[in-house]
């Protein structure tokens, strides 16, 4: 692995338990072994660090489970894959804080256009994705071929407000109906 993917996987861990407000250039460069000196090599400024986290964040793969496996039922293949698009429990509030950190880059006062270009090519990436899960279903006969690109487009509605809800009220965002509203969803888009 090069230096700069490194320094990126170090900084990845440490915005997944502190949050994306915490990777400043010594905190980054301890948790990648090395100096300040030696990452600012490789990222010259903390912005150029922050696209390059926000970049790897936003285009994290999204595994497609076994969504393929016709010997499951379908529904439930679809909430699996659908569950990547919520933080795990234990490190929530650090990708909370990664999500509105990437928000306020991307759209705050003095917004990065780069950050933004990131944001959008996720969003376009994450529409892609759902819509190979539906084609998926849709080959297999358990989702209406016609409507997978509509389906697609619920799910994306459904988990944008799931993030805007965590972004907005973490205090008094369920995990659990969270769950519960993709779950919900994967049974009424499958036949």
């Amino acid at each position: 692995m090069a230096r700069r993917d490194e320094i990126i996987e170090a900084a990845l861990r440490l915005a997944k338990t502190e949050g994306i407000g915490a990777l400043s250039v010594r905190a980054v460069a301890n948790a990648a072994g090395i100096g300040p000196t030696t990452l600012r090599h490789y990222f010259p400024s903390q912005t150029d660090l922050h696209q390059a986290v926000a970049a790897a964040v936003v285009s994290g793969p999204l595994d497609d489970l076994a969504i393929a496996d016709d010997t499951r039922e379908p529904a439930q293949r679809l909430y699996d894959c659908l569950l990547q698009f919520l933080p795990p429990s234990e490190h929530q509030e650090a990708a909370l804080g990664g999500w509105f950190e990437l928000y306020r880059l991307a759209l705050g006062p003095e917004p990065l256009p780069a950050v933004r270009g990131i944001l959008e090519s996720g969003h376009r990436s994450s529409a892609q994705v759902l819509q190979r899960w539906l084609r998926t279903l849709a080959d297999q006969g358990h989702v209406v071929p016609d409507d997978v690109d509509t389906h697609a487009s619920r799910a994306l509605a459904l988990i944008d407000g799931l993030h805007l809800n965590l972004l907005i009220g973490p205090e008094r965002f369920d995990l659990t109906a969270a769950r519960e509203a993709l779950r919900w969803f994967a049974e009424r888009v499958v036949t």
